[in-house]
C-alpha cells in the first residue's frame, strides 16, 4: 500500500485524525498534498498509523469469523470486545458503531478476496484451472458460514449490502467475463455460449449459495453447495475437450467427490 493511499484511508479513522490535529507540524491537507515539514514526526505518524491499522485489521478479522459462525444480527459489540479481550471503549476507538464495524469488516473481506482472485488470474493461464483454484480457495476459507449472513447484511445494514452488490457487479462480473472469453479462446469453453448470461447466472447462483432464502437448500453447508455449483457451471459451458480437462483436474480442488 502506498503512503498516499494509506494516508487517505487514515483520514477516515478518528484515532489518526486526533493524532494529526494535535501535531504542530501537520494538517490533514498538508499531509495529503505531500508537504512534510518534519520527516521524523511524519515517520512517527506512520508508525502510529501502522499500529492502528494492524489493530483494526485484527478487529475486522475476528469480527468476520464471528459473523461467519453466528450471522451478523446475533453478534453484539460486547461479543466482539470479549472475543478480542479488549474493552468496548478500546473497540470504539477504531469503529463508530456496529454498522461501521460491519462496513469495515466487509471491505477488508472484499479486498482480501480480490487480492487472492487477482493472484490466481495472473498466475494461472488456463481458464478452467482459474475457476477451480478460486473454488478451492473459497471452500477453504468458508468452511463455516452461517446461512443468515447475506440476509442479515441486506436487512440490517442496507448501505453496506449495496456496496457489496456494486462490487460484485463491477469486479466479479468483469473477472468472470474475462475468464469466459479466455476459455472460449483456449477451446475449453463452448464457442456459442452467451457470455453475459453465463456470468450473470453464475453470480446469481453464488448469491443463493450464501443466502438461506430457498428452503430446499437452506440447510446444506455452503461448501457443499458451492462445490456443486462450480461443477454445474463448468459442465454447462465447457466444450467436450474442456469437460475432459475439468475431470482430470478436479484433484486440484475439493470438488472431486461432488456428484453431478
Amino acid at each position: 500500500m502506498s503512503i498516499s493511499k494509506s494516508l487517505r484511508i487514515a483520514k477516515s479513522f478518528n484515532w489518526i485524525k486526533i493524532k494529526i490535529n494535535s501535531s504542530p507540524h501537520f494538517s490533514i491537507s498538508s499531509i495529503l498534498d505531500g508537504n512534510f515539514e518534519n520527516y521524523f514526526c511524519f515517520r512517527s505518524l506512520l508508525t502510529y498509523f501502522a499500529a492502528g491499522l494492524n489493530m483494526l485489521t485484527k478487529i475486522c478479522n475476528t469480527t468476520e469469523k464471528l459473523f461467519m459462525r453466528y450471522g451478523i444480527k446475533s453478534i453484539t459489540m460486547d461479543d466482539v470486545a470479549k472475543e478480542l479481550s479488549i474493552s468496548k471503549k478500546t473497540l470504539y476507538q477504531y469503529v463508530e458503531d456496529k454498522d461501521d464495524l460491519v462496513k469495515k469488516t466487509l471491505l477488508l473481506h472484499v479486498e482480501s478476496m480480490d487480492s487472492v482472485c487477482i493472484s490466481v488470474f495472473k498466475s494461472e493461464e488456463n481458464a478452467i484451472l482459474q475457476i477451480l483454484k478460486i473454488a478451492n480457495m473459497m471452500i477453504g476459507l468458508h468452511k463455516e458460514m452461517n446461512p443468515s449472513l447475506l440476509f442479515d447484511l441486506k436487512k440490517y445494514h442496507p448501505e453496506t449490502y449495496i456496496t457489496f452488490t456494486e462490487h460484485r457487479e463491477k469486479t466479479i462480473q468483469t473477472q468472470l467475463i474475462e475468464n469466459l472469453n479466455l476459455g472460449i479462446l483456449q477451446g475449453m469453453y463452448k464457442s456459442d455460449i452467451n457470455i453475459n448470461l453465463s456470468a450473470g447466472f453464475y453470480m446469481a447462483l453464488i448469491e443463493q449459495c450464501i443466502s438461506s432464502e430457498i428452503g430446499i437448500i437452506s440447510n446444506i453447508p455452503f461448501t457443499e453447495k458451492y462445490a456443486y455449483l462450480v461443477k454445474y457451471h463448468l459442465s454447462s459451458i465447457c466444450s467436450p475437450e474442456g469437460v475432459e480437462f475439468m475431470k482430470k483436474n478436479l484433484k486440484v480442488t475439493n470438488l472431486e467427490n461432488t456428484n453431478i
